[in-house]
C-alpha cells in the first residue's frame, strides 16, 4: 500500500494536498530529490567527536525550494535533510524513518506541535528525512531561536562535553516560567513533551533539543514546535531511559528509590513542580495510557522493518505499562 510520505495517510502516490500545503506552500514537489547519497557525501564532511549520540553520528545539510525542486544550499535555506548516519549503532538505515514516524506520533497521536516534516528519496532510492525550518521566514529572514543550553549559558568550554545532558527537565521549566509570558501554555506543552520522549524512549532529549523562538511582531518568547524526535533505543539499545534527569538537585520520588524507574507518580510530581492543573496533567498522563493502539497503528503503517517495529511497539508497551503504575496508588 502507497502512503503519503509526508502524514503515512494510505492510498497516497506522493505527498497529499494538506501535506504539500505544510511543507511546501501548496507548490508540488517530487519525492525524488534531484542528487544522489554520493552528491550529498561530497558536498558534506562532518567530523564527530564527544559523547557517543544519535544526534552526534547524523550529518546535515541545508535545502532550499527552487522552481519545485529541493536542491542543496550553501547556506541558509528553508528545510533541513539528514540521510542515514555512518557510524557502528544498530539499524542506522532506519534512523531517517525513526525520526519521521516518531514526529508523526507525536503530531497526529497527542497533538504535540512539531516542525512540518516527511521523508524523501534520493536518486539513488535512499530514504531521507526532511524538516522544514520554523525560524525561517517567507522572504528569508530567520526569527531569533535559543535552545536551553544557549539560555542556561551552557557550553562545552563553560560544563565540560557533558553540558548539555547534566542538566534537568525542571530547570528547563524555570527558565520557561522566567522568560516565557505565557508560560502556563507553554509549561503544559513542554510537560507533554517531556512525558512524550519518555514514552518513545528518547533518550537524547537534552537541553539543546528544547527551544524558544522570539516573534518579530511582539518581542515575546514562545516554546518552538518540537523536532529531533526519535526513538534512541531502536540503535541504541543500552540507551538511558532519559537524556536528563526529571528532577532538579538530585531529587527522587519514592516510587522512584522504590522501582529505579520514572512512573505516573514521578510525572504526577514533575507536573506539580511546573505549577500545572492538577486535572489537566493527569487527563496528559492518561492519554499516554489510552492511546497505544493508535501508536501501534502508526508504527505499522511506517517504512520501518518489521524487526524495528516489534521493538518499537516493545518500548512503547514498556512505557505504557510504567505510565499505568503508581506506587502510591495516586491514580484512584
Amino acid at each position: 500500500m502507497t502512503r503519503c510520505p509526508g502524514c503515512l495517510k494510505a492510498d497516497q502516490a506522493t505527498f497529499c494536498a494538506p501535506c504539500r500545503k505544510r511543507l511546501f506552500d501548496g507548490k508540488k514537489v517530487p519525492f525524488e530529490l534531484p542528487f544522489s547519497r554520493p552528491d550529498y557525501d561530497r558536498a558534506k564532511r562532518e567530523d564527530v567527536s564527544g559523547r557517543m549520540s544519535i544526534s552526534g553520528v547524523q550529518t546535515k545539510i541545508p535545502l532550499a525550494l527552487r522552481d519545485g525542486k529541493l536542491e542543496m544550499a550553501a547556506a541558509g535555506g528553508q528545510y533541513i535533510l539528514k540521510p542515514r548516519p555512518h557510524g557502528s549503532f544498530d539499524r542506522l538505515d532506519m534512523v531517517p524513518i525513526n525520526e519521521h514516524l516518531t514526529m508523526q506520533i507525536a503530531r497526529r497521536v497527542f497533538k504535540i506541535a512539531v516542525a512540518e516534516n516527511a521523508l524523501v528519496s534520493f536518486s539513488d532510492g535512499e530514504v531521507a528525512y526532511l524538516v522544514r525550518r520554523f525560524d525561517v521566514q517567507a522572504d528569508g529572514s530567520r526569527l531569533l531561536q535559543e535552545d536551553f543550553a544557549q539560555i542556561a549559558s551552557r557550553s562545552e568550554e563553560t560544563h565540560g562535553k557533558n553540558y548539555k545532558y547534566d542538566f534537568s527537565y525542571e530547570e528547563i521549566g524555570r527558565l520557561i516560567r522566567r522568560y516565557v509570558p505565557t508560560s502556563k501554555v507553554d509549561l503544559e506543552r513542554y510537560f507533554a513533551l517531556v512525558a512524550f520522549n519518555y514514552l518513545v524512549h528518547n533518550g537524547d532529549a537534552h537541553a539543546k533539543n528544547f527551544s524558544l523562538i522570539r516573534s518579530n511582531l511582539t518581542g515575546a518568547y514562545a516554546l518552538t514546535p518540537a523536532y529531533d524526535l526519535l526513538n534512541t533505543r531502536l540503535h541504541l539499545p543500552g540507551e538511558s531511559q532519559t537524556a536528563l534527569d526529571l528532577f532538579a538537585d538530585g531529587f527522587e520520588t519514592e516510587s522512584y528509590k522504590a522501582n529505579g524507574f520514572y512512573a505516573y507518580d514521578d510525572f504526577v510530581e514533575f507536573a506539580r513542580r511546573l505549577d500545572l492543573v492538577e486535572t489537566r496533567s493527569r487527563r496528559i498522563l492518561e492519554a499516554f495510557i489510552a492511546k497505544r493502539p493508535d501508536v501501534f497503528s502508526l508504527i505499522d503503517s511506517s517504512r520501518l522493518s518489521d524487526e524495528c517495529k516489534e521493538s518499537y511497539r516493545k518500548h512503547v508497551d514498556d512505557r505504557t505499562k510504567a505510565f499505568s503504575y503508581s506506587y502510591s496508588d495516586s491514580r484512584r
